[in-house]
């Protein structure tokens, strides 16, 4: 299944934010689970205000787990985080 987490970044930890960053990469890249894709949300300004990552799951519980264990997230870096399961209908995954 496909499972897509929505971030939106925290104000209060901006500053954070670059502390946090190169352990929150390697997080997305360990493979603990298959990133399919991910990258910032960016605002009108262009300035980063959260993260979308999709990635391939067995189940949310384990998108769960993963988020649970990303630095920003554990860090607070970011304020909201949401799981969703995603169903392509037009694409290459479609």
């Amino acid at each position: 299944m496909l499972a897509v987490r929505v971030a939106l970044s925290n104000p209060d930890k901006a500053d954070e934010r670059e502390l946090h960053l190169d352990d929150h990469k390697r997080h997305l890249r360990s493979g603990s689970v298959r990133v399919v894709q991910s990258g910032p949300i960016l605002d009108g300004a262009g300035k980063g205000s959260g993260g979308v990552v999709v990635a391939e799951v067995a189940s949310l519980d384990d998108m769960r787990r993963f988020s649970s264990e990303d630095p920003f997230v554990r860090h607070e870096v970011y304020l909201t985080v949401n799981i969703y399961e995603w169903r392509p209908t037009i694409g290459n995954n479609a």
